[in-house]
């Protein structure tokens, strides 16, 4: 769904037409006191006009007057219309709503005016945190508010270090063989995403995976997305770090405390996981509509943990090789973070 606002006789409607290459004829419009016949009816108004499909309603505000009742507050019938609103979206996922704004100007001394305003405010903050875009028109020319990327975080294929479970962070080291295998029949499964650009770690089983899933598209390597720098750990793994005198009780502390302290000659969690959000938040402004990022398990852990809502732990994001998730991430008109969530895993 997206949402398209602005001030009565801005252009709305001329600018979505011309944008999404739309007919009068797929356009509902709402008139003042004339209630669309079919629009809260079980078929989401599939044949609202001649059997023409309906893509987009025009005039959302008058929709909503003709829906209030002085037996509820705005709060209320605001929550009633939006689930209205909602059962018809879930029909017509790609609908495009357009409303005017109608809070601005000196305040009614009408209740009732009063209510029809709160209304319309809450029912467009509503659709406007679920859109895939919210754009607002003026002089017939628009400025997007909010707008709506898929990104997919994909851990690379294993390798033989992963394979024996050893800490791999900063040592650049191939797929196996194994690797490659389960990368291609997870490809072949339909696991990964179709996307526009990639972004890889510089090490090379990053770029190499990329280069598996997605052959036709050229990676861009950002080297702030390399895996954590595990220091004296680099290369072991948990009997061997717990065999070796020299390095047994740091290893040991670092259990001890969550994963809180940098790893010896190495860097923190902490500081692994600023880096990497710092470098995707970074990234967000110049991406398209999808985007796909072949890590490593810990930038991705550094990402989500950093990124996500709802806020989780740093281990709650672990992903074994080759899978990932797919993340619907919301931009501000300045491609700024607003919100980022898991869609689904990629498995």
């Amino acid at each position: 769904m997206r949402l398209v606002i602005g001030g009565s006789w801005q252009g709305k409607r001329e600018y979505v037409k011309k944008k999404y290459g739309l007919e009068d004829g797929e356009i509902c419009q709402v008139e003042p006191g004339e209630f669309p016949v079919g629009l809260l009816s079980a078929d989401g108004l599939h044949n609202f006009e001649n059997g023409t499909e309906l893509r987009c309603i025009s005039g959302l505000h008058h929709y909503v007057r003709q829906l209030m009742s002085e037996e509820r507050t705005a709060e209320e019938q605001a929550v009633c219309i939006l689930e209205r609103l909602r059962a018809l979206i879930r029909r017509r996922p790609a609908l495009i709503l357009i409303c005017d704004e109608v809070g601005g100007g000196i305040v009614p001394a009408e209740r009732a005016e009063r209510d029809y305003r709160e209304c319309v405010g809450r029912v467009l903050c509503g659709l406007a945190g679920e859109a895939e875009s919210v754009e607002r028109v003026y002089c017939g020319i628009a400025r997007t508010i909010k707008r709506t990327v898929r990104v997919a975080l994909i851990r690379h294929g294993a390798t033989e270090s992963n394979r024996h479970k050893r800490y791999l962070g900063l040592t650049d080291e191939p797929l196996s063989g194994e690797g490659i295998s389960a990368l291609l029949g997870r490809q072949a499964a339909g696991v990964y995403p179709s996307v526009t650009r990639v972004f890889t770690s510089p090490l090379g089983r990053c770029r190499q995976t990329a280069q598996i899933l997605y052959p036709g598209i050229e990676s861009e390597v950002v080297p702030e997305l390399r895996e954590t720098d595990f220091g004296l750990f680099e290369g072991k793994n948990y009997e061997e770090l717990t065999a070796d005198g020299t390095l047994r009780d740091s290893y040991q502390a670092w259990v001890d405390s969550g994963g809180s302290l940098p790893f010896p000659q190495g860097e923190s969690l902490a500081q692994s996981s600023e880096r990497c959000s710092r470098a995707f938040r970074r990234l967000l402004p110049a991406l398209g509509e999808t985007a796909a990022f072949v890590v490593h398990g810990g930038t991705i852990m550094g990402i989500l943990s950093a990124c996500a809502q709802p806020r989780r732990a740093y281990y709650d994001y672990w992903r074994e090789n080759g899978s990932g998730y797919l993340c619907r991430v919301e931009l501000t008109g300045d491609g700024g973070l607003y919100r980022m969530e898991i869609e689904r895993e990629l498995a």
